[in-house]
């Protein structure tokens, strides 16, 4: 394991670590190590997504129904996240834990599929993930030491030069996972359905959980983790150099059109249907779709 810079196509580069050829966040590499020994819970549930696909807004939204209250104790989805902490940590955390984690499938502790754990697998559409992606990585210059311009860094991600490596493998790798271990709860909810109807998805992650709440209690769990609230409440724990939030910067459907040029988005396009060809996911790419 070694930490790598790798250069846009500007020449400007992100510091990221390696482990067997994979580009991770910096972490402690011991967390990423010992995902083999990982203890689960039969009551756990994690969140499983890529990076800025929306985690931080279910990771939320689980806790509160998990806790059957909007009043959960403040805290960062950093403190579910798997790959960032090691076990002592998590032994910590009180029953029902809510984790969450970027990793694939296959690298998460085996006794996931041993317990059957309840997976919600959270996605989003990739135009507007890359643009947040690239917020993310000029936003933490502590961490990836960036700042190269978009037009730069779209080709970097577009070919998976980035931590936790290809969206297209990544999406691929989990829709045949879940394909093949049907024994295993797997919950897909996406982030554009939940931005059209809040009261619709957080419902039906309460029905997978096995909840039965009244639609009043959904209703104040929607309006607490409406993106405004979340932003005002958690905002500061991520800030960009000049203090502005990177966790929860915009939070629309559609923001990608002020970033991708008429001849980026049919770029985008054709990497898409080579490196997705055969995938049956669908992403909405605007709420007027």
């Amino acid at each position: 394991m070694t930490s790598v810079k790798i250069p846009d196509a500007g020449g400007d580069t992100l510091t990221f670590l390696q482990i067997q050829g994979r580009l991770y966040p910096s972490f402690p590499p011991e967390a990423f190590m010992s995902m083999n020994t990982f203890k689960m819970r039969r009551d756990d549930v994690i969140v499983c997504a890529y990076p800025k696909s929306g985690t931080h807004w279910v990771w939320e939204i689980v806790r509160m129904l998990q806790a059957g209250t909007t009043e959960v104790e403040p805290a960062e989805k950093d403190d579910g996240m798997m790959e960032l902490f090691d076990q002592d940590h998590f032994d910590q955390l009180p029953s029902p834990r809510v984790l969450n984690s970027h990793l694939l499938f296959t690298q998460l502790p085996p006794e996931v599929t041993q317990k059957k754990s309840k997976l919600i697998f959270l996605s989003r559409n990739p135009k507007d993930l890359f643009v947040s992606y690239y917020h993310h990585h000029t936003g933490l210059a502590d961490l990836y030491n960036y700042s190269g311009k978009w037009k730069n860094y779209l080709p970097l991600v577009l070919d998976g030069r980035v931590d936790y490596g290809s969206w297209f493998d990544y999406m691929r790798e989990w829709e045949k996972a879940i394909q093949n271990n049907p024994d295993v709860p797997v919950l897909s909810v996406m982030y554009e359905d939940i931005k059209e109807d809040p009261y619709k998805e957080v419902r039906k992650i309460s029905d997978f959980l096995g909840k039965n709440y009244p639609s009043d209690f959904l209703h104040r769990v929607c309006d607490s983790c409406s993106f405004s609230r979340m932003r005002e409440h958690k905002g500061q724990y991520d800030t960009s150099p000049d203090g502005l939030p990177v966790m929860y910067r915009k939070g629309q459907v559609g923001d990608w059109k002020n970033w991708f040029t008429v001849s980026m988005s049919e770029w985008f396009d054709r990497v898409y249907v080579d490196k997705m060809e055969g995938s049956k996911l669908k992403f909405r790419y605007t709420l007027e779709d």
